[in-house]
């Protein structure tokens, strides 16, 4: 029989497995089942519920519990402002005021549901069976991604995909069909890109971990090449600078001493190198592939069109006109992906803090900042593999956030917001093996 502690444990593995597929099962299987709503927010009412079930069984425990009451008490007090601005808000779109709460609340939800899991069960979440299961699910995302690239576009348009039911069945740049983006099973590339973010930073961890020529190496290697391949069709560019710096703190923290030894010796080549680079840039910048590919730029729009840039440029004004505006904030739903669930129009800001201090005002942005700074530290304090992991993709997901509204999206935010959880509630004993210099 299962033991009721369990639960919880089982929960953070089935939804660690669940998100990243949603999406896809969302759209095929309602085509037989119907009720696409539901399955969409089906999985936002198990994590909920979860998660007020997590909380009865620890406090029914009774253990040293101070960090995980801060915790809850912090997720209430998030919850209840996100109320509080909807009611002095009444005239928001419902729905999407409904969904902006759920989105911006299950962060802390994930987080406090990971905490507890591993309160209930000490020494369950062992580092390798993590993220074998981690692992083993971003490779079959990967995969499916690299494949899409070679399938024909319209594939998913007849598993359920289409503007109608609310999901793209195909995403080109600047919508031009000779230049196609992969999104595999999630919602659309940039999500998928920074989904990748944390399992090439566990990846390139282990490979530098022990770099000893044998099976287990080419296996990791070759996994690595599959997940950069599927990152590289996502053609994200925040996704790609996220996972720049990500991989360059995994690099620096494993390496640190040894790096800065070679850059003293070495400076001025690096210098040359960097200063190459940014030439080469320069003198391609004209071209076909470095217009659509690397900027998203379009060398053929008018004086009057906006690409991508002048839209990103447009949106992050927008948002910041609007907290200067209205401080204490417009209510949820009022910006972000959601908002366009608002047949009078939505405010999307390209900028996930922003997109806070939007809805829920610069009393939200701060308790969203303090909230990452609180974790941030006390992963730190770890010390051990899984921090040095988790610490590296957090920094590639501040810029990727800034850029977009990625912690919205369930798969990215399932998967580094319950693992942090995890790694915060787990006591670990350093070793020296382990030790890098965080």
């Amino acid at each position: 029989m299962l033991e009721v502690k369990r639960i919880p444990y089982y929960g953070v593995l089935a939804l660690l497995i669940y998100m990243p597929f949603h999406i896809f099962l969302a759209q095929s299987v309602s085509l037989a089942t119907g009720g696409l709503d539901i399955w969409k927010i089906g999985k936002d009412i198990v994590l909920f519920g979860l998660t007020l079930f997590t909380i009865c069984l620890v406090w029914k425990q009774r253990a040293e519990t101070k960090d995980f009451n801060w915790l809850v008490g912090f997720g209430a007090a998030y919850f209840i402002l996100h109320i509080l601005l909807w009611g002095l808000n009444s005239d928001i779109y419902s729905k999407s005021a409904i969904l902006g709460t759920i989105y911006n609340t299950r962060l802390p939800a994930f987080l406090i549901l990971g905490y507890g899991a591993s309160l209930l069960n000490p020494g369950k979440f062992v580092f390798s069976s993590i993220f074998k299961v981690i692992l083993g699910v971003s490779s079959v995302v990967a995969a499916l991604g690299a494949l899409q690239y070679f399938l024909p576009k319209d594939l998913l348009s007849h598993l359920g995909y289409s503007l109608e039911r609310g999901t793209r069945p195909a995403f080109f740049i600047d919508d031009n069909p000779a230049f196609p983006r992969i999104m595999s099973t999630l919602r659309e590339p940039n999500a998928l890109g920074a989904y990748l973010v944390l399992p090439l930073s566990a990846l390139t961890w282990l490979i530098i971990s022990k770099l000893k020529v044998n099976r287990r190496t080419m296996l990791l290697a070759g996994l690595w090449l599959l997940h950069a391949s599927a990152l590289f069709l996502t053609f994200s560019r925040s996704a790609w600078l996220g996972a720049f710096l990500a991989l360059s703190l995994v690099l620096w923290w494993k390496y640190k001493s040894q790096i800065a030894n070679e850059l003293h010796r070495y400076g001025t080549v690096v210098v040359v190198c960097v200063m190459a680079v940014f030439a080469v840039a320069f003198f391609v910048r004209d071209t076909n592939f470095f217009q659509h590919y690397v900027i998203h730029g379009n060398p053929e729009e008018q004086v009057v069109d906006l690409d991508s840039n002048d839209y990103h440029t447009l949106l992050l004004r927008q948002g910041l006109e609007g907290i200067v505006d209205r401080p204490l904030g417009h209510g949820p739903g009022t910006a972000g992906i959601v908002s366009i669930q608002n047949p009078a129009g939505g405010q999307l800001t390209e900028n996930y803090y922003i997109q806070i201090g939007f809805e829920v005002g610069i009393l939200g942005l701060v308790l969203f900042v303090w909230l990452n700074i609180w974790v941030y530290l006390k992963l730190r304090n770890r010390n051990d593999s899984l921090a040095i992991i988790l610490c590296a993709s957090f920094w590639g997901y501040v810029v990727i956030n800034m850029l977009l509204h990625s912690w919205s999206n369930e798969a990215v935010a399932a998967q580094w917001w319950l693992l942090a959880g995890v790694a915060v509630a787990t006591t670990y004993k350093k070793s020296a093996p382990e030790k890098a210099n965080l």
